[in-house]
């Protein structure tokens, strides 16, 4: 059967002003032609479906909408939510969507573990996949405080409760997998910050005080991990096989000049491959077919951040190709949102205006101006984020390169891959401190 993986759909989300509504009904619709060209069995939703508690009217129906276009697609729905999503609210209508092959995890249930695993059937109504729905895991639902701790004390308690719920959801799976005559991939979800995830802008931090990124370790030997929080599509593993799919729609402008991405997940392959991984292959010159494929997602609406000194970025405004950017086949004229930063050591007071004019009878829409200092441009990677609690170890690193003028490109290189072994080392040394606990 034919799984896709999406997340982050933030319905409801209103972007400086400005709605979403028609790019995330142009982006269903989508969606909808791919399920059916693509013969896909079963979505899931790694959390966010909303982008507040409270969504507007029309996303809900947006919402209930898609469970009935699903159905009548004989698609199965699984939605786990995520830090934005309202658990009260998902609740709502949790149980009658369950009627419509819609299965909704909405909080950790830890005195109904069978809850988070969900059978995928295909098309012959046989069991193909188990889905461990974990969602968004609230501290209080997975632990309770005691009097007394130290942040740290809390950190490494939280961690191992998390640990200890995931392996508690994949061991019941591994427990029905038993019952099959032929065992079938089990695959995880999950929305929160794993380590090597890099965040954007819009992302809001998870376990504030406490975690800031979990490591791999933490998560079962899932065939495949549906992961959501982080905005940039990326996998969190070499193989793939543990990965965010990232927004369908860029929900801040740092999020511009990265595809747009869902995956497509074949559980067959998955199951061949998990079969024989102790086997030998029966051609060696075989073309091997992975099971995770990742599809393109159009644009359906042009966006796009210029920055440079007040002259280049008219320059830049000048060479935009306003047409490229929209959907493909599209009747609407839709205009470009734009971001600028104009960087200067001297307060230019008419910047906006002259931008003003510079727009005036193009199909653009300034939706932000900003200034910024020329000797403050190294550091222009910091300045969207408040607190180094929002950064990944990875994007402290990286972006430290960037700030040292003193490293060139080769250097920086040689560090990146140093250091990158030694995270690998860091997870395979916690792996085998807590093989050798247990």
């Amino acid at each position: 059967m034919k799984i896709l993986h999406t997340s982050d759909w933030h319905l409801g989300q209103h972007f400086m002003g400005k709605s979403r509504r028609d790019e995330h009904k142009a982006f269903i619709d989508w969606l909808l032609a791919l399920v059916d060209s693509e013969s896909i069995d079963a979505v899931i939703i790694a959390g966010d479906v909303f982008d507040t508690g409270s969504p507007p009217s029309y996303a809900r129906e947006m919402y209930h909408q898609l469970v009935l276009d699903m159905k009548a697609r004989e698609c199965q729905l699984v939605i786990v939510a995520g830090n934005h999503d309202s658990v009260s609210m998902l609740n709502e209508s949790k149980s009658l969507l369950s009627y419509l092959d819609t299965q909704v995890s909405t909080q950790a249930n830890l005195d109904n573990i069978e809850s988070h695993v969900i059978p995928l059937y295909n098309k012959a109504k046989h069991i193909s996949a188990w889905v461990c729905a974990v969602p968004y895991l609230r501290p209080k639902d997975v632990m309770k405080s005691a009097s007394g701790q130290s942040e740290q004390d809390k950190k490494i308690g939280l961690l191992q409760h998390i640990s200890d719920f995931y392996q508690q959801v994949y061991q019941l799976a591994c427990d029905k997998n038993k019952t099959l005559e032929t065992p079938v991939p089990i695959i995880g979800t999950g929305h929160l910050t794993a380590m090597g995830g890099q965040v954007s802008e819009s992302v809001r931090d998870l376990y504030v005080g406490t975690l800031e990124a979990l490591p791999t370790s933490v998560f079962p030997k899932f065939d495949y991990l549906a992961l959501g929080h982080i905005h940039r599509a990326q996998p969190i593993t070499k193989d793939g096989r543990f990965r965010y799919s990232g927004s369908p729609i860029p929900l801040s402008f740092d999020e511009l000049g990265r595809e747009k991405t869902l995956v497509i997940v074949d559980s067959e392959l998955l199951e061949v491959t998990v079969l024989a991984d102790d086997l030998f292959a029966d051609d060696l010159f075989e073309e091997k077919v992975e099971p995770v494929h990742l599809v393109t997602i159009p644009i359906f609406q042009p966006m796009a951040s210029l920055k440079g000194s007040l002259k280049e970025v008219i320059k830049q405004i000048g060479e935009l190709d306003l047409v490229d950017g929209l959907t493909e086949g599209s009747a609407d004229k839709k205009t470009l949102w734009l971001e600028v930063t104009v960087i200067a050591d001297d307060y230019l007071s008419d910047v906006h205006k002259r931008i003003m004019e510079v727009i005036e009878n193009k199909p653009i829409e300034l939706l932000r101006v900003m200034r910024k200092s020329a000797l403050d441009k190294k550091n222009d990677v910091f300045e969207s984020r408040k607190t180094l609690t929002e950064l990944t170890v990875n994007d402290v690193f990286e972006k430290s390169l960037q700030t040292n003028l003193d490293i060139d490109e080769s250097e920086a290189k040689t560090l990146t891959e140093l250091f990158n072994t030694c995270l690998t080392d860091m997870e395979e040394y916690q792996k085998n401190g807590e093989g050798e606990q247990a």
